[in-house]
């Protein structure tokens, strides 16, 4: 079963397939995809997780012991793998193996860069097709942007008239996590119920300077542990909300998350920071925190992120949330680990 972004609620509602294909050239939406797949997977009691990569010389029995193993701790598990080529012929021959008798308690989520169309129209992707579902992410077209800027818009409790929807599709064409970021930007600069015209958005780029958290994010990454301090006392002085601060940290932790598996490949921090598609603004910062950072330390500071979430939203939560997101933002500068080094001195 093929499925598109909006048709994953409604598929998701009526049940878990057994196994998901996701990926394609849009790296933002194949992201939110695997998110909502895992929410509701955790939702449903898969309490395990295990990630295998299928690097080059990657042995293809692993998978299938993945799948067949039996948990100590959980009935249901979520095995992921993460495909960066198009398997080899054992791999597509164990691949549609697993599409013809899926294993039972769990949930396999397969990630997949770009695909040729006759990848994609055959043999092992088509298997886990028929036997689970697929979400492939074409790149967006320039003229599909504006109507898709407008749902983020709408979803963010904002609006706009279309000439501000083209100006902004033009400034950020070519990179959809570039639109949500100025998504998200509006939003913390404008109330809800707005409804944006060219003045806005024209003028959203000089505000930011006043309510800067992109900037204060590149403190997080280049390891300006003082700056982060201060810029985060600076956004809460202010009255700026935790919550999209939190939100924009995480997604610039995916991000990070993405370069960093890319670097523990290649070995190469700035190759692995552009092949994540990360702002050439943004780039040098970036690189900084791939230099210092594992790709499971990462992850970590975004079940962090989620956590801080969740107390942002409870009753009296705030507070501590704030103290929260400060510990976190100073730990991913890597103030904790210059401190433990000097202490050994």
């Amino acid at each position: 079963m093929r499925l598109n972004l909006p048709q994953l609620p409604g598929a998701l509602a009526k049940g878990l397939a057994p196994l998901y294909v996701v990926g394609g050239e849009e790296p933002l939406l194949a992201q939110e995809a695997l998110d909502a797949i895992r929410a509701t997977a955790r939702a449903q009691g898969y309490s395990e997780r295990e990630v295998l990569d299928a690097e080059k010389g990657f042995e293809w029995g692993k998978l299938s012991d993945a799948c067949n193993a039996m948990s100590l701790f959980a009935s249901l598990r979520i095995v992921e793998l993460r495909l960066h080529a198009a398997p080899d012929a054992a791999g597509g021959k164990i691949l549609q193996q697993i599409a013809a008798k899926p294993p039972q308690d769990v949930l396999l989520l397969i990630h997949v860069n770009k695909l040729e169309w006759r990848t994609r129209s055959g043999g092992w992707f088509s298997a886990l097709e028929s036997a689970g579902a697929s979400l492939y992410f074409e790149p967006l077209k320039a003229a599909e942007l504006p109507a898709w800027i407008a749902g983020r818009l709408r979803a963010a409790g904002l609006d706009a008239d279309p000439d501000a929807l083209r100006l902004l599709a033009e400034r950020t064409e070519g990179n959809l996590l570039a639109a949500q970021q100025e998504v998200q930007k509006l939003m913390l600069l404008q109330p809800k119920g707005t409804r944006l015209g060219i003045e806005a958005i024209d003028s959203a780029v000089a505000d930011s300077a006043h309510i800067d958290v992109f900037g204060w994010i590149n403190k997080v990454m280049a390891g300006d542990a003082a700056g982060v301090v201060r810029g985060l006392d600076v956004l809460r002085g202010e009255g700026t909300d935790l919550v999209p601060i939190n939100l924009l940290l995480a997604m610039g932790f995916r991000q990070l998350a993405a370069a960093a598996a890319m670097k523990a490949r290649t070995g190469n921090a700035a190759s692995a920071v552009e092949a994540a598609r990360i702002h050439k603004a943004n780039q040098a910062a970036y690189t900084k925190a791939v230099e210092r950072a594992s790709t499971n330390q990462v992850l970590g500071w975004l079940r962090r992120c989620a956590q801080i979430d969740q107390l942002s939203k409870s009753k009296d939560g705030q507070p501590q949330a704030w103290e929260e997101l400060l510990t976190l933002a100073v730990a991913a500068s890597g103030a904790a680990k210059r401190k433990a080094a000097t202490a050994r001195r």
